[in-house]
């Protein structure tokens, strides 16, 4: 690639970088940043516990909480995890965090 094409390019990056930090101070972007928790080492192996979601321009539009799995977690998925079966057991079900969770990834979509 030609310097001067390089160049161009970086200085496009920059202004819409720019561009999109400055619309999501507005509060006109949203960019979500997920972080799924599972009950077991593989996703394939276990279930979806912990649900995360955080606007990266809007702070306060966050999702988390976390749910009930449908069996309880081995003695190293709590100590990976850092939370105990007992505080899962007083959670939504896994399907009810699902169903919000849902809602609020779909509230991008409107705003």
């Amino acid at each position: 690639m030609n310097r001067e094409l390089h160049d161009s390019l970086f200085e496009l990056y920059i202004a819409g970088g720019l561009e999109l930090m400055t619309i999501g101070t507005r509060g006109l972007q949203r960019e979500l940043i997920i972080d799924l928790e599972t009950s077991a080492l593989t996703p394939e192996m276990g279930e979806i516990i912990r649900y995360r979601a955080v606007n990266r321009f809007e702070p306060d539009d966050e999702f988390d909480e976390w749910a009930r799995p449908s069996k309880p977690l081995s003695k190293e998925a709590e100590q990976i995890l850092g939370v105990k079966n007992e505080q899962l057991a007083r959670c939504r079900s896994s399907a009810a965090v699902m169903n919000d969770f849902e809602l609020f990834l779909g509230a991008s979509i409107n705003k």
